[in-house]
């Protein structure tokens, strides 16, 4: 049911940009709303996370689309980059499933979700792309590190949620670092001394 959910806010999110707002003729019945205790600066960080998931995901799909073209033809990096970008995406649904879990998916939807623009759309080689790549896993663990700390600290005490950030998210984001990281080494080493027939290599192996 939440997976349906997201589905369809992220295709309301589509509609709404296309046909501009709309809203439910339903009159909202009246119902308890004391468990709905996920609000101010948690709430709020919640949302600005939800977004850098989903930049993080169009910077990655612009990633996978250069390096899937014709004319540089390197599939390794367009297969990761591909598959980064999908794993932004989820990452962005499961936090609007928890928001849903909580109570807070209420608000107009272009207030949750905004389609970013990218501005980097061309890199010259692949070490670049894998530069590029750290800078951005490691700005969104800033992002939820500063989320973890607004979550847990007064008047909020939210330990569930933080739980959930420090459990999965940060422990995800610390793997990803480090694996980028390591293959940028190795890509560096490999470009060094056979230049970009190291690169065709360890795009092979990627």
């Amino acid at each position: 049911m939440v997976k349906l959910i997201v589905s369809l806010l992220v295709l309301a999110v589509v509609a709404q940009q296309a046909y501009g707002d709309f809203k439910c003729s339903l009159e909202v019945p009246e119902i308890p709303k004391g468990w709905m205790d996920l609000k101010d600066g948690c709430l709020n960080g919640m949302r600005h996370q939800i977004q850098e998931e989903i930049n993080a995901s169009y910077q990655y799909l612009a990633m996978g689309a250069y390096f899937a073209r014709d004319s540089v033809n390197r599939p390794g990096f367009a297969e990761t980059f591909f598959k980064s970008a999908k794993e932004e995406r989820e990452h962005g649904s499961k936090l609007i499933e928890y928001l849903s879990m909580r109570g807070q998916l209420t608000d107009n939807v272009s207030n949750l979700i905004n389609v970013p623009i990218v501005a980097k759309q061309e890199w010259k080689d692949g070490a670049a792309a894998l530069e590029d790549a750290l800078e951005l896993e490691t700005k969104v663990t800033r992002s939820i590190r500063k989320l973890i700390q607004t979550c847990e600290g007064k008047p909020y005490n939210h330990y569930h949620l933080v739980d959930y950030l420090t459990g999965v998210y940060l422990e995800e984001q610390l793997h990803g670092q480090r694996e980028l990281a390591g293959k940028l080494t190795t890509l560096k080493k490999m470009m060094s001394t056979h230049g970009e027939l190291g690169e065709f290599l360890f795009d092979k192996n990627l």
